[in-house]
């Protein structure tokens, strides 16, 4: 496949030396030569797709940055190469991330790069990625699109650079490992390493959109209520990161893209190799360059704002401060919403609000009537039907918006929903039901899932041990015998239940399950608490916590999923402090082996025996997705509003 490339270099000498070199490492290369920017620009127009541009930044009679800018708007792909013979020390903040070789050219240097750059894996199967087409590299690699054959998902894989040496390898290893764990809504997600064909490679999240150091050059502008914006969540994730010990890179203008609607990314810039950064003061003065290069003239931007860029850029800064000085602006520059209802509207509010109430009137006592006589038959067949429960189908809608993740502060840039009661052994029951009535798990079984599965909890069927018959879950509820020393019921929560299970029962239902910055903003609002209901702890939970002052005893059993109304989140949803701990959507890398995925677990339970565990912060990320466990259930999360099922 036929690869191209332009050079624009004001030395013809040396532009012919560099096309001899390219068209050596890689034969099928076609090199176009142009000597002047306005020329390039102009060459560009022979392309319909450019692999690779060489070109000088600095011109005597010319604009090598209209140039570059134009490469960027047209083949947003192609790879650039800066060959100088200049100090390009004041265009840092345009060329950020760009290979930048010094004349006089090191040729072996010089055509290993191209070589590596030209070369594809397009079409290549990385199991179980199916590699698309080539991206611009990325600080760790060669970047590709791929699709993710297991979970049928879109995503980026990102390759070592053939030439790496041993070390290189084990570094590229080791920051994939750890880029995996950092984890946070507003950074790039690494999902999991590999290796091909001696290649180590990772794949992460797919994210598209213009960088700052690109929206510069194409000449866009940012509002000064988004530059305020950038500034809180890079300054949350750093802070996130710092807080828990986790080494980066420092972030700049290539680091942070925005897409069209503002939501904000950053890119995974964890890195083994850098120091810890203790939390504290911080140097944002590289961002703060580039968000200063995308606003509009000074007297167009509110003075806080300036004031704010301006003491960025002269140096480390106080971060945490930074973040709330940031998010203050936010709040102040937000548009304001006001509805104005109309005295007709209120008085026909209140017109259907009073015929509502006599239609409710009417139905109970026409209920009250008929479930007297539905009683009458019942009492004759309830001993042949499940024992009774109850129906927890209400959800909380949960708002985008800022929240405190671990401890720094987030945006989540959607809102959802989320099941107010942990999933009861009533709720599963009927999805047992249907997996049995179809034969299979097929319709519901999770890609990871290898093979068929009946989704049965563990002992939720009777078994003989020495030949004496051990009742199940379901006998005990059934026919009120203990289960494990305690009596339960259709409406406790169901655990004993995998990772796998949890997918299928939430499938099934039309919902899924939430994924971990889901659970938290759930959990501790948008004021970030630690326990549900504030800073401290209190025995309002179903956990094991002994307290002085406690008058409930608790610790012991699981309890009925509507038991404890004082474990109740700021947005109204039960149990996120107590009674089981929950599966979530979330995979990350091991940190016991680290090709291995595990799920990651949130939420106290009641055997949870201190205050730290008991925190809406705690997190497990130690059990595999097939860990069925006494002290584990779920919940289930939507997108869109509840429906009966």
């Amino acid at each position: 496949m036929s690869v191209n490339v332009l050079i624009v270099q004001p030395d013809a000498a040396l532009a012919e030396r560099m096309g001899q070199l390219i068209v050596e490492g890689t034969p099928d290369a076609t090199v176009a030569y142009a000597h002047r920017p306005e020329d390039g620009v102009t060459a560009l127009n022979q392309f319909n797709d450019l692999d690779l541009c060489i070109t000088e930044l600095y011109y005597v009679n010319g604009d090598g940055l209209a140039f570059l800018s134009a490469v960027r708007a047209k083949f947003r792909r192609a790879r650039v190469l800066i060959v100088t013979s200049y100090n390009l020390h004041y265009f840092g903040d345009y060329i950020q991330g760009l290979t930048v070789l010094p004349t006089p050219l090191d040729e072996p240097l010089f055509k290993a790069t191209c070589q590596d750059t030209l070369a594809t894996l397009e079409g290549h199967e990385f199991p179980p990625f199916r590699l698309g087409k080539k991206q611009p590299p990325d600080r760790w690699g060669d970047c590709y699109a791929a699709y993710d054959t297991g979970v049928k998902r879109d995503v980026f894989i990102t390759v070592i650079h053939s030439w790496a040496s041993p070390e290189e390898a084990l570094q590229f290893h080791n920051s994939a490992a750890m880029m995996a764990r950092a984890g946070h809504p507003n950074v790039q997600a690494v999902y999991q390493a590999g290796k091909y064909q001696e290649r180590d490679f990772f794949a992460r999240e797919k994210w598209d959109m213009p960088n700052l150091s690109e929206m510069a050059t194409a000449g866009q502008m940012i509002d000064p209520r988004l530059a305020a914006q950038i500034i809180h969540v890079v300054g949350g994730v750093m802070l996130f990161w710092d807080s828990n010990q986790y080494p980066h890179t420092t972030i700049g203008a290539t680091d942070v893209s925005v897409s069209p609607q503002g939501i904000i990314k950053v890119a995974n810039c964890v890195d083994p190799t850098q120091p810890v950064t203790p939390p504290g003061f911080s140097d944002l003065s590289a961002l703060a360059q580039a968000i200063h290069a995308l606003l509009p003239p000074s007297e167009q931007v509110p003075l806080r704002v300036m004031s704010l860029i301006e003491r960025l850029r002269a140096g480390p800064v106080q971060l945490a401060q930074v973040v709330g000085e940031a998010q203050s602006i936010d709040i102040d520059l937000a548009p304001e919403r006001e509805i104005e209802l109309s005295e007709e509207h209120h008085i026909a509010q209140e017109t259907i609000q009073v015929a509502r109430r006599k239609q409710a009137l009417n139905y109970k006592i026409m209920v009250g009537v008929f479930g007297l006589l539905v009683l009458v038959v019942c009492g004759i067949i309830y001993s042949r039907l499940d024992p009774p429960s109850r129906e927890f189908k209400e959800m909380v809608k949960i708002p985008s918006g800022p929240y405190v993740y671990q401890g720094a502060p987030a945006m989540l840039d959607h809102a959802f929903y989320i099941d107010k009661y942990e999933v009861t052994f009533g709720q599963y029951l009927k999805f047992l039901r249907a997996v049995d009535s179809a034969g299979t798990d097929a319709a519901w079984r999770h890609p990871l899932q290898k093979g068929e599965k009946d989704h049965q909890p563990k002992d939720w069927a009777d078994r003989d041990e020495n030949g004496k018959r051990i009742a199940g879950i379901f006998r005990c509820i059934r026919d009120h015998e203990l289960y494990n020393k305690e009596l339960l019921t259709l409406d406790h929560p169901v655990f004993n239940i995998d990772w796998y299970d949890a997918e299928a029962y939430a499938k099934w239902v039309g919902k899924r399950l939430p994924e971990e910055h889901e659970w938290e903003k759930a959990a501790r609002g948008q004021q970030g608490y630690f326990y549900p209901w504030g800073n401290t702890f209190a025995p309002k939970a179903n956990v094991a916590v002994t307290s002085p002052d406690s008058t409930v005893r608790r610790g012991h059993f699981h309890m009925t999923v509507d038991a404890t109304p004082t474990d109740k989140s700021p947005y109204g949803v039960y149990d996120m402090a107590g009674n089981v701990s929950e599966w979530t959507d979330t995979l990350v890398a091991s940190s016991i082996i680290e090709s291995e995925q595990v799920a990651v677990i949130r939420g106290a339970n009641f055997q949870t025996n201190s205050e730290e565990h008991a925190m809406l912060t705690f997190r497990h990320a130690d059990k595999a997705p097939a860990t069925r466990d006494y002290w584990i259930g779920f919940r289930c999360a939507s997108d869109n509003p509840p429906v009966d099922k």
